[in-house]
């Protein structure tokens, strides 16, 4: 067997093992470069062996806090043959990553919480990083809300629909700088002009609401998967509205019919 003959049958094998959304993180990450990645909470390491297979990582450092999905990440790294570029860590987040060890990062598959303290207390951008790919479980507005707050910036975004779940992972910029600030910009400017061609009467507050809610690259990109989740979860408010009584949950009434508001607006921009 040649060498491009090997090096497809393990890109296929490694592809097959893996999620669809797993192999969508991956790719997300893909740019003009290779880059030396850090996977952290990496479970199997497929991730991190996706990545130099596939020609999006040159090198990787696989980390996880639990000892044993490490000990079966280091044998899948060892059983493709590829132990002296993939590196297997014991790390509680970032904290065993040292600067100029990597310049892009994922994170997937864990809430945003967590996800935002292992940011907060690793500093990416302390140890040189300025890439990474992060997709958190739950608490995704708040999570996006974070980003910006931090001086990150969402340079793209897909929305991924597996198993009847929706899941948001997003490429972030990590640099402070002239792009950072104008990038942001033209994304919300460029979000704003879709809903108003909808005729939506809407203020800054919700615009922002909106894009943290469902992201504005997604709304940008017209996503058919971001419309079936804004479809799903329009119903599932409609039902909740339905069952609740409106005088001994007012805040809660007011809470979802907010939300359904949101949900009209970003409906709206994808017809």
């Amino acid at each position: 067997m040649n060498m491009t003959n090997k090096n497809n049958d393990i890109n296929n094998d490694v592809a097959l093992k893996m999620s669809v959304r797993l192999r969508k993180i991956a790719e997300l990450l893909r740019g003009p470069e290779k880059l030396r990645a850090a996977d952290v909470g990496c479970d199997h390491g497929y991730v991190s062996i996706y990545l130099v297979t596939h020609g999006i990582a040159k090198s990787c450092i696989a980390m996880d806090v639990r000892s044993g999905p490490l000990s079966g990440a280091k044998e899948n790294v060892a059983e493709y043959g590829l132990s002296d570029i993939i590196e297997t860590r014991l790390s509680d987040g970032l904290k065993e990553l040292e600067p100029g060890e990597a310049d892009a990062l994922v994170i997937a598959g864990m809430g945003g919480n967590l996800m935002r303290r292992i940011l907060e207390e690793g500093n990416p951008k302390k140890l040189g990083i300025n890439t990474a790919v992060l997709q958190p479980q739950s608490d995704i507005a708040d999570f996006r809300q974070f980003l910006r707050d931090s001086g990150y910036v969402i340079t793209d975004e897909k929305v991924i629909e597996e198993d009847g779940k929706f899941y948001f992972p997003m490429k972030v910029r990590l640099e402070k700088g002239t792009f950072s600030e104008s990038y942001c910009e033209e994304a919300f400017d460029k979000a704003f002009e879709l809903i108003k061609k909808t005729d939506a009467d809407i203020g800054e507050e919700q615009l922002l609401r909106i894009c943290n809610r469902y992201g504005e690259c997604n709304l940008i990109n017209g996503d058919e998967t971001l419309k079936r989740y804004l479809l799903h979860g329009k119903k599932v408010c409609e039902s909740i509205l339905k069952s609740l009584d409106k005088e001994g949950h007012a805040d809660r009434v007011r809470e979802i019919v907010t939300e359904l508001s949101d949900l009209d607006v970003a409906l709206k921009t994808m017809r």
